[in-house]
């Protein structure tokens, strides 16, 4: 799974208060062998949560801006 070029890591606090309600922001789930990757969608950005299965408290947040 590969993350667009255009995306800025946020903090886990900032990717929440963008996603808001997740219920009606997801738009996408994928996984592999290596993490799991959902997309949600809210205020204009594309929000990418990132869960590594090796380390599975570390989930890393990635935003893209879809107007740019």
């Amino acid at each position: 799974m590969k993350l667009p070029h255009n995306t800025i890591e946020i903090t886990s606090e900032a990717a929440w208060l963008l996603i808001g309600n997740p219920e009606f922001s997801w738009l996408d789930f994928g996984h592999n062998e290596q993490c799991e990757m959902t997309t949600y969608f809210a205020q204009g950005l594309r929000i990418f949560a990132i869960m590594n299965y090796t380390s599975p408290e570390i989930t890393q947040y990635y935003i893209q801006d879809i107007n740019a």
